[in-house]
């Protein structure tokens, strides 16, 4: 059987269409997330490309100026070094001349100087009226260049020392050459820019501000050229960018529409054509779906499909006929062909459930193997089946015709009765027992007789609690029916429970295991047996008690679970055990003996044997008698005979206890490994009671004395009774006349029953 496994959990499941759209998606987020970092690239690059620029434009700009400067000083120095320069100072009469034709009209001075003024070392000019805006006078202390603004145009005034002739260092400065410039058409006429636009140079001056040079450069502004390069390069990637999301949307389209058209059509045909298929409205795949797939996977599935229905059909009729076999297989016990405990629940639920309410009788008849398990593992399993058969045959040939016989496990039978009177159930139950009883089971090489016990319990449908308690009052009442000395079929009664209440009972239960684990609570009484001769106590008869607390559990709450949990060895290694302790603290007087009772079961345990052989130590004080049942020589004959011959080369005799209850007879008794037979009470009261019963058992005992056997006799309770039993020939006598079972024997070893005549 494959083991489950729990199923895990699952997403929801989507259509291909929702799983191409997330695809799509998908792909645009990482086409967009692509593009970002292009752009976010791109950007980088192009800041950086900036703040370089920025940088070399302003050295670029800086240069401009120094070469401006450069320039017009060096004109100045030739200039300032001309005779007619040195004349105009000593004789300015032809000044205007001279400055408007021989220095700016001769092309001396570049082409964007504005005007031209000599200044006298005093810092005064040489025309009494200065042209374009040249400063009639100039502070010698503060000669240098400035820059100023008039409108929207900047100018450049730069003066330059004009050198004595000598050119001595300690001379004195003749006099000022003053210049003034248009600052933008020198900047385009010494200066081809690379980084910088000529026409947005622009400085930050007010009107008629003078700006000393050194400032100059924190006051320029201008724009950048553009860079072609990267330009062309962010427009191509834009571009390109472009270009690929147009192939992007074009092929997420054309993908959609393949995997709807290849795929999400093709599988909702097919999974169309299953539902139908599963709801039976559909025949094979060929039949309503023929039109090829264009995807070869799809069309492999389509032919598996087809292929798979034909071997369902096939199937189909061979389920059907299979069927009837694995009802029969779940509701038949396979050994005995009879319904099984499947079968008998599902028939007992149907009649609570049709019976409800309804005026109608419902009788339950359990059935159940006495000692099989003894049987069954004496002869082996095999032959334990053929005695479940034979029994399973007895039942179904007496039983009427339409009841059911269930096998509800191991020996364990039932059948239910509906609207039958509980007289003639009682009669079937008893008609099957002695079906049972007649069955020749020597045939299956069983020598021992095979009988089964029967509870019976009925209750009206109408009553609903009662109906539904109906299988455990059949089972307590089939446990009544097994107890020694009862009838062989009982009817449930309310009394039963209370005894049932036993063996269910947890704080008994847990008592007897208590005693069975540590033995502590095993307390023995002691009844003696007497020597009907001399009226002296020949033995006393151990019989076990339990104490839990203040309470003392007897035998007949004891052995019930005992017997149900099969721990009758167990028990008996307990109890001797106790009778061990007993013997060696002296607590029974010597020279007398004790008979211990052992179970069918540990008869022929060896632990049980050979803790028995241990107590042959006290045979030389006492007479030790091993007192067994006849069920537990008949279930396993040869080994407890060996066992008990064994034990009686030791010393220990051997006594039949309860002859009389059950199954023997003088046929099992000759072959028995017996020295004492006890007869039951339910013999001696048949003594006492006389008439033709009264007649046989004496004869019987006559015949068992003659053949050498030693007499006891149980029950003994009044002096008519000890009379008879004397009279017949029984040597030893037991029961409440001579003494009830004590816990210690203290009392002296003599009783004088011929007193008590």
């Amino acid at each position: 059987m494959i083991p489950l496994v729990p199923e895990r959990k699952r997403l929801w499941p989507l259509t291909i269409k929702a799983y191409a759209i997330g695809f799509i998606i998908l792909m645009s987020l990482v086409f967009g997330i692509l593009g970002w970092a292009v752009q976010y690239k791109l950007a980088t690059i192009s800041t950086a490309a900036k703040i370089h620029n920025t940088k070399s434009a302003k050295e670029e700009l800086a240069y401009a100026l120094s070469h401006i400067i450069d320039e017009i000083n060096q004109r100045a120095d030739n200039l300032a070094l001309q005779d007619e320069t040195h004349q105009q100072l000593a004789n300015p009469a032809y000044y205007g001349y001279w400055r408007d034709n021989r220095v700016r009209g001769a092309g001396v001075l570049p082409a964007y100087t504005q005007a031209i003024e000599i200044y006298t070392a005093q810092g005064k000019s040489l025309a009494a009226h200065p042209t374009h805006d040249m400063p009639t006078n100039i502070n010698r202390l503060n000669s240098d260049s400035f820059l100023t603004r008039q409108g929207n145009h900047y100018y450049l005034y730069v003066f330059h020392p004009i050198p004595s002739i000598d050119k001595h260092p300690d001379s004195p400065l003749l006099g000022y050459l003053g210049f003034k410039l248009d600052f933008a058409q020198a900047v385009n006429e010494e200066q081809r820019f690379s980084y910088i636009d000529p026409g947005s140079i622009h400085i930050k001056i007010e009107e008629q501000e003078h700006l000393p040079l050194s400032q100059l450069t924190s006051r320029l502004e201008f724009k950048l050229l553009p860079n072609k390069e990267s330009t062309a390069l962010a427009s191509t990637i834009e571009q390109f960018q472009q270009q690929a999301l147009l192939v992007l949307i074009g092929l997420s389209l054309l993908f959609y529409l393949m995997l709807t058209s290849l795929l999400a059509a093709p599988l909702r045909r097919l999974s169309s054509h299953i539902d139908a298929l599963r709801e039976g409205q559909g025949g094979l795949l060929a039949e309503s779906f023929t039109r090829s797939l264009p995807v070869a996977e799809l069309e492999k599935v389509r032919h598996s499909l087809n292929d798979y229905q034909n071997q369902l059909e096939q199937m189909h009729h061979s389920l059907n006929e299979k069927n009837d076999e694995l009802w029969t297989l779940a509701h038949r016990d396979p050994l005995t062909g009879v319904y099984n405990r499947r079968g008998f629940e599902e028939d007992w639920k149907h009649v609570r459930s049709v019976s409800s309410g309804h005026r109608l009788e419902v009788s339950l008849l359990l059935f159940d193997c006495d000692h099989f398990k003894a049987i069954n593992d004496t002869y082996g399993h095999q032959a334990g089946d053929q005695v479940i058969q034979a029994i399973t045959h007895s039942l179904q040939s007496t039983l009427r015709r339409g009841d059911r016989l269930y096998r509800l496990g191991g020996d364990e039978f039932a059948t239910l009765f509906l609207d039958i009177d509980p007289d003639l159930a009682m009669q079937t139950a008893e008609r099957c027992l002695e079906a049972v009883s007649q069955y020749d089971f020597s045939s299956l090489g069983i020598r021992e007789p095979v009988r089964i016990s029967a509870g019976l319990a009925y209750a009206s449908a109408s009553d609903a609690e009662t109906l539904a308690t109906l299988p455990k009052q059949a089972d307590i009442a089939m446990y009544h029916a097994k107890r020694p000395g009862k009838k062989k079929v009982a009817v449930y009664d309310d009394s039963m429970t209370n005894d049932a209440g036993v063996l269910f009972s947890t704080s008994v239960t847990n008592a007897v295991f208590e005693a069975i684990t540590t033995g502590e609570s095993i307390e023995m009484h002691y009844q003696p047996v007497v020597n009907l001769a001399n009226g002296e106590v020949d033995y006393y008869e151990a019989l076990v008690r339990i104490r839990a607390g203040h309470e003392l559990i007897m035998p007949s709450s004891i052995f019930p679970i005992i017997e149900a949990r099969r721990l009758e060895a167990e028990f008996d290694f307990a109890v001797i055990g106790r009778i061990e302790k007993d013997l060696e603290q002296g607590a029974i007087p010597a020279l007398t003996g004790i008979s211990l009772n052992v179970s069918g079961p540990g008869v022929i345990d060896p632990k049980i044997v050979g803790k028995l052989l241990e107590l042959g130590r006290f045979l030389n004080r006492y007479r030790l008698i091993i007192e067994i049942t006849e069920t537990a020589l008949i279930t396993q004959f040869h080994q407890a005979s060996a066992n008990l011959n064994k034990l009686r080369q030791d010393g220990f005799k051997i006594a039949l206890d309860d002859f009389g209850s059950g199954y023997s007879s003088l046929g099992y008794l000759a072959n028995m490994p017996v020295d004492i037979i006890k007869f039951d009470i339910s013999m001696v009261r048949h003594l006492d009671a006389g008439g033709r019963q009264g007649l046989i058992v004496e004869n019987l005992a006559t015949m068992i004395i003659k053949a050498g056997y030693q007499m006891v006799a149980e029950g003994i309770e009044t002096e008519k009774t000890l009379q008879n039993i004397v009279g017949i020939g029984f040597s030893r006598g037991q029961g409440y006349l001579f003494g009830r079972p004590e816990n210690i024997c203290r009392d002296a070893t003599k009783f004088s029953i011929f007193n008590k005549t």
